[in-house]
């Protein structure tokens, strides 16, 4: 069963407000909204959370949505522990206004910030969350992280092939392409493909502009595709997910309309590389070994930076970008691992 709820977080501040009771079941399945600065965030929690853990799903994009890895991806996760699968502002199928005056990083982090008080809320003070932040959700976690005393509300942090500092990402995914091209080409492996490739990232320098950063983006996931990637899953049915709700037209909004572009353009400075120190609690970076989009060096460098007294990072070996998808049964096994050793 299905409980579509509204949670306005503010109501929270009253004390007269009566508490909704929320039973903990080892098979929960349900939705509820965080609303907040105009913007209304359908958050899916799965799975057991009588576990009295839950792995906060950070989606990617931005503007990309949490639901479609509330399938095959992540089923041995939320088997084991709840995952809660939230879509952020102007962002999968969130709604809302337009509300571009409110879109920004700061606003996201404080979004991330007031849904981990709900999720407290319902399930308890004593429930243990760990992020999972994959591509951009990496941008959003870590700044969450480095950001006050959030950390104390956090039992750990994983990030999957995280972009947690843009500028060092377009330079690197650039690097890998030409090295990777001038292999192959060498090799005579897709000559042709990979020398369109390897011309671009050439002479076009990083760091210019959103178009060239776009353009960088989709030739990394092209790079993909030439590899010798033994894919565990070739083909993603994302129409096999069973979600409750469906897409909106965000993407539309934040590719395509000004304002969009503006939010995205903003993004392209942004690094908390030099921050990574302040991150104390238990850590795990997943990367495909074959992600060209956020090369798996840029989580070598922060696996070294990191202010963890735990953290450990592996390679998934048969994936590129996303690693849930090309290995998936030792994606999820790594992550069980994982929070079996810190919780």
């Amino acid at each position: 069963m299905k409980f579509y709820i509204t949670i306005l977080f503010f109501a929270l501040l009253f004390t007269g407000c009566k508490k909704e009771t929320v039973k903990l079941s080892v098979n929960a399945d349900e939705i509820f909204w965080l609303s907040n600065k105009g913007a209304d965030m359908p958050v899916w929690v799965k799975g057991n959370t009588a576990s009295k853990i839950i792995l906060l799903f950070l989606h990617g994009g931005p503007g990309d949505g949490a639901y479609r890895y509330a399938g095959f991806q992540t089923n041995q996760l939320w088997s084991k522990y709840a995952m809660a699968f939230w879509d952020q502002r102007d962002g999968g199928a969130a709604a809302g206004n337009n509300n571009y005056d409110n879109l920004n990083l700061p606003q996201m982090i404080e979004d991330l910030e007031k849904l981990i008080v709900v999720l407290k809320y319902r399930y308890g003070n004593d429930v243990e969350i760990f992020l999972m932040g994959h591509s951009f959700g990496g941008l959003l976690g870590t700044g969450f992280l480095v950001k006050g005393d959030n950390q104390k509300n956090i039992r750990g942090w994983i990030e999957v092939d995280g972009a947690h500092d843009y500028p060092a990402t377009n330079i690197l995914s650039r690097q890998m392409m030409i090295d990777t091209g001038l292999s192959e080409i060498a090799k005579g492996n897709y000559m042709n493909e990979w020398k369109e490739i390897v011309d671009y990232c050439t002479v076009s320098p990083p760091n210019v502009s959103l178009a060239i950063s776009t353009k960088t983006t989709a030739l990394a996931h092209t790079a993909e595709k030439y590899v010798n990637i033994n894919h565990t899953v070739t083909e993603v049915d994302y129409t096999s997910v069973s979600s409750p709700l469906t897409f909106g037209i965000n993407l539309f909004h934040l590719y395509y309309t000004s304002e969009g572009k503006q939010f995205l353009q903003s993004l392209e400075p942004i690094t908390y590389t030099d921050q990574l120190q302040k991150i104390t609690i238990p850590s795990l970076l997943i990367w495909g070994q074959y992600d060209f989009t956020v090369p798996p060096s840029l989580g070598t460098d922060a696996l070294n930076r990191l202010g963890s007294s735990y953290k450990h990072m592996y390679l998934m070996p048969h994936s590129g970008h996303t690693p849930m998808n090309g290995d998936t049964k030792l994606f999820a096994q790594t992550v069980i691992d994982f929070v079996e050793a810190v919780k």
